[in-house]
């Protein structure tokens, strides 16, 4: 008997292992489809479930329809059909770096303002205005410039916190128009052109000049009263020491006279004697009508009295 063997690749393969094969093939299908399913369940989930956050606010349409607003939370929309806008309702700022402005004095200034504010009514926020943060940047420049042209050019440099304040007071009129609300404005910095400012410090120089020179003239005037109110209190001092000196000479010379008075002409020989001693000292007497001094002149020089003759008993 011969036996013949036949190579394991010509072996037919038998009923059990192409069922197997079958239900292979069958199990992976399934687990394929499987997988797609939850691959499309997973993007339809997402696309109909979404989350606003606490700082957000969310504007939901249907079918082009706005149906409300959607506050922090999850909510859910179909797909395809509802849209929903989500507006970051947190405080945002904004920056006008410089703006020319006319002063109520005619003068140009220069000015920067920084400003906050927050969305409170989302719909008209979006719906309502077109490029809200544009038109409110622009908005702000002009109610800036409105405050400017009532203020003159000091009020500008100095007076910030009102500027502040009146600006804020002109914008806030207009929030419920744009659904925002501001919370500050600070203006950052105010000054003219480089020509008009040149103008202004060679101004200021000027009156600085002129209020030096009024005060020099004001401190020589008063030394010069000083001076005039000094001399006449040393002319006046020295016209009383003069007038008392004169009083005490002609006191002491009436004295005189009446002693002499006795002797007759003996005692006009004695005067007519004192006058020559006088005269010949060059001292200066002032005469009166009788011949008499009256005041003597000599200044500091001392000439010693001749002793008066005593009288014969």
């Amino acid at each position: 008997m011969t036996t013949t063997r036949v190579p394991p690749s010509e072996r037919k393969p038998t009923k059990s292992r192409l069922g197997l094969i079958g239900l292979l093939f069958r199990l992976s299908i399934i687990v394929l489809a499987l997988l797609a399913l939850s691959l499309v369940a997973l993007i339809v989930g997402q696309a109909m479930v979404y989350k606003v956050h606490p700082y957000e606010r969310g504007l939901h349409m249907s079918g082009g329809v706005f149906v409300g607003v959607d506050y922090p939370g999850w909510h859910v929309q179909i797909p395809f059909w509802d849209t929903v806008i989500v507006v970051d309702v947190r405080e945002r700022q904004g920056y006008v770096e410089q703006v020319q402005a006319i002063t109520s004095d005619e003068v140009t200034m220069l000015i920067s303002l920084q400003y906050t504010y927050l969305v409170t009514d989302p719909q008209k926020y979006v719906f309502d205005v077109s490029d809200p943060d544009r038109i409110l940047f622009e908005f702000v420049q002009g109610k800036l410039r409105d405050v400017a042209n009532t203020k003159n050019m000091s009020d500008m440099m100095h007076s910030r916190a009102t500027l502040n304040q009146l600006v804020l007071t002109e914008l806030q009129e207009k929030e419920s128009r744009y659904g925002v609300q501001f919370i500050t404005v600070q203006v950052q910095s105010v000054y003219p052109p480089a020509e008009v400012d040149a103008a202004i410090k060679d101004k200021m120089v000027a009156e600085q000049r002129k209020a030096t020179a009024q005060t020099d003239a004001e401190r020589s005037r008063i030394t010069a009263d000083a001076k005039y109110y000094e001399a006449q209190k040393t002319v006046d001092a020295e016209a009383y020491q003069i007038n008392k000196t004169a009083d005490a000479q002609r006191t002491a010379a009436k004295a005189m006279l009446s002693e002499l008075q006795p002797y007759g002409a003996l005692g006009e020989k004695y005067l007519d004697y004192l006058m020559v001693q006088e005269l010949k000292h060059n001292s200066k007497w002032i005469l009166g009508g009788s011949g008499n001094p009256i005041i003597d002149l000599r200044g500091d020089e001392k000439v010693p009295p001749t002793p008066a003759p005593t009288p014969t008993p």
